[in-house]
């Protein structure tokens, strides 16, 4: 049992910007640090907590910098990808972007062990998993090669086919899925 003012609950951190009087607490807004309560032996996985939340605000700050140096869609794209594989370490991810006029999957990002790729643009698969998550708007993940196939996931041409598991992020514009994120 940890010692301190609330030995129930283990030791308790006040955030940044929190009064130390409960009382003066203004009414909670989102962007308004609150006090967290940390089990004894915590520690570890709230260093990991703080470093993956880290890690987000380093991405959402790269982003914001790179629409703010007006960069053109094809450099965000690629400064998004190139944080997304440094946060998510990984060295095999794809972002594709779908054009509903000409019926296309574009492959703006490609990466696949830590190699980039140019592949050329694909109509998606009759029945796909493309069309189906452009419908639900769900992601597709399968843990296992055997599920991989089993969803009938094809290889892109120019990669191989060596995913033993692999997840599939929907990209939003409002209601519409305009794109996806792959991850192996």
């Amino acid at each position: 049992q940890a010692a301190g003012p609330f030995p129930d609950e283990g030791v308790r951190a006040r955030m940044a910007g929190t009064p130390r009087n409960p009382a003066a607490t203004p009414k909670p807004r989102r962007s308004q640090a609150t006090t967290v309560a940390i089990k004894p032996g915590a520690t570890r996985e709230l260093r990991e907590l703080l470093a993956q939340r880290e890690a987000e605000v380093a991405l959402i700050g790269a982003i914001q910098q790179g629409i703010s140096d007006k960069l053109d869609f094809k450099a965000i794209v690629d400064l998004v990808g190139d944080k997304l594989r440094e946060v998510l370490h990984t060295e095999d991810i794809g972002i594709r972007w779908y054009d509903a006029e000409g019926n296309l999957i574009h492959y703006l990002y490609e990466y696949e062990h830590g190699v980039r790729h140019h592949i050329p643009p694909n109509p998606p698969v009759p029945g796909g998993r493309w069309e189906t998550m452009a419908k639900t708007g769900m992601p597709v993940i399968a843990n296992t090669a055997a599920e991989i196939e089993a969803l009938g996931i094809s290889v892109v041409p120019g990669t191989d086919d060596r995913s033993l598991s692999m997840v599939q992020m929907p990209i939003r514009s409002g209601a519409r899925i305009v794109g996806k994120i792959d991850l192996e």
